[in-house]
């Protein structure tokens, strides 16, 4: 009877399937991740592709790129406004008051009825890699896309501002801007220098004296597949006051090649905006635009190892943070006539 009974598992021998159990889910864990960082890497090139078919949608219909900011400067919308109806969202482009206009009246991106689209979380400005969050702990929501203001910083200018003999790469430490596919602040040294994103001429129709100046195709002498039209931001964290991230303020909206991808010893500049108290680890960030350092906000990604960027043509490349900053700005640049390196 007795050698009938079942033998039982012995300590040792579910102590080894344990092990073994816990070997197998850590040699499996990895890839899995890797499959999942590889399916969000794909989405989020399907975003920033979409974006960069949209602007050239949006060129074919009006004969200029989409402008980077509104003509009023930081508040009134951001190019994520003219873009909507080429992302399948009429409706909230119809939704949206006072895009471009030339008086500070109308409201802005917080106030009503525009908070109606503003307080909208949209899938095709998300990156599936980063956390979905809302500005401040409020209603107004956070994206990962930017576009492209240029190799320098967002006034448009040298970087020293007023540096010269230098080249758009940072030949002597002077980066001259380029030019950019897309307008922005475009202010005067003195402003450049360090004050807010007021237009010095409000309601001036002098394009130097608008915001978001809007370029024509012909504007992008370097090539349209040799010059960068979107690129990503994280957003900050949850709950905080740093601004990085959000894609409704004009300050927010953009990127420039000053610096390379994922830097972790780049600052960013949010003049007009906020750096915290919760800060992104390991990007520095400050609200103080000085002549040496102007108000800019450089790609950043939670992918590994680099960013995703759309260039002008509609084509998505994938940049690794090794990049050189040569490359990178000449990237960045729209009409430096600059030779690309093969990083």
């Amino acid at each position: 009877m007795r050698s009938r009974l079942r033998r039982g598992f012995t300590l040792i021998e579910l102590l080894v399937v344990i092990a073994i159990i816990a070997i197998l889910i850590g040699l499996l864990l990895p890839a899995v991740q890797k499959i999942r960082e590889a399916a969000a890497r794909m989405k989020c090139t399907n975003n920033m592709k979409q974006i960069a078919l949209g602007n050239m949608n949006y060129e074919s219909a009006y004969g200029m790129f989409i402008p980077g900011v509104s003509r009023t400067g930081c508040c009134w919308g951001t190019w994520m406004i003219p873009v909507l109806p080429y992302m399948e969202q009429d409706n909230l482009f119809k939704g949206y008051a006072n895009f471009g206009g030339n008086d500070t009246t109308g409201p802005r991106y917080g106030a009503a009825p525009n908070n109606q689209v503003s307080n909208k979380r949209l899938s095709s400005f998300l990156c599936p890699s980063d956390l979905a969050k809302n500005w401040n702990g409020g209603s107004l929501t956070m994206h990962n896309y930017v576009l492209n203001a240029g190799n320098s910083n967002f006034y448009q200018v040298n970087t020293p501002v007023g540096c010269t003999n230098g080249s758009t790469t940072g030949a002597n430490g002077c980066v001259v801007y380029g030019g950019a596919p897309f307008g922005w602040y475009e202010d005067p040294a003195s402003l450049a220098a360090g004050g807010d994103a007021s237009p010095p001429a409000y309601g001036s129709d002098s394009p130097e004296l608008a915001k978001g100046r809007a370029r024509a195709i012909a504007d992008i002498t370097d090539g349209t597949s040799n010059t960068l039209c979107v690129s990503e931001v994280i957003t900050a964290p949850r709950g905080g006051s740093d601004i990085r991230g959000f894609t409704w303020w004009g300050g927010g909206a953009g990127f420039v090649t000053y610096q390379t991808p994922n830097n972790p010893a780049a600052t960013d500049v949010m003049t007009g905006g906020g750096c915290g108290p919760d800060t992104i680890p390991n990007f520095p960030c400050t609200t103080t635009s000085t002549s040496t350092l102007p108000r800019m906000q450089l790609a950043r990604s939670r992918h590994t190892q680099g960013v995703n960027a759309a260039m002008c043509d509609g084509s998505v490349r994938f940049f690794r943070n090794s990049v050189s900053v040569e490359t990178w700005r000449a990237l960045g640049s729209a009409m430096g006539g600059e030779v690309i390196g093969n990083d």
